[in-house]
């Protein structure tokens, strides 16, 4: 993993329609503000991406869609800094996983505090995954 880049392939996004919905249908949830992640272990097409994600902000909370995008590429720049935590814990306990994280504060929120609430999420995520198994 030393060697290895921290990317954001396009094949690590969630864009199935089927997917998304069986997420808010069977899925299981994690709160840890300013962040809801919504998850499901199961079968990915791809053999050998470990997950998929999606990231959403809504559209109540930001009404221009210049803000939101925002957002969402400060979510995804965190999540591909640190998608390192996650996937160590994939590879060890075999699993594939895809989820949605949905950012649910009101307002804008420094990148340096979203990093740190996601590494705290994706580490309660981690615990979540190895107790599950």
């Amino acid at each position: 993993m030393l060697s290895e880049k921290n990317t954001f392939k396009k094949e690590e996004r969630l864009k199935s329609r089927k997917l998304i919905e069986s997420l808010f249908t069977d899925g299981t949830m994690i709160n840890h503000f300013p962040f809801k992640l919504i998850y499901k272990t199961g079968d990915l097409n791809d053999s050998d991406i470990n997950s998929k994600i999606a990231v959403s902000v809504s559209k109540r909370n930001f009404k221009r869609a210049v803000d939101r995008n925002y957002i969402k590429r400060k979510l995804r720049e965190s999540f591909r800094k640190n998608k390192s935590l996650l996937y160590e814990s994939l590879q060890k306990t075999n699993q594939k996983v895809y989820f949605i994280v949905i950012y649910i504060a009101k307002d804008d929120i420094p990148y340096q505090d979203i990093e740190k609430e996601m590494i705290l999420l994706l580490d309660k995520f981690v615990k979540r995954i190895e107790s599950d198994k």
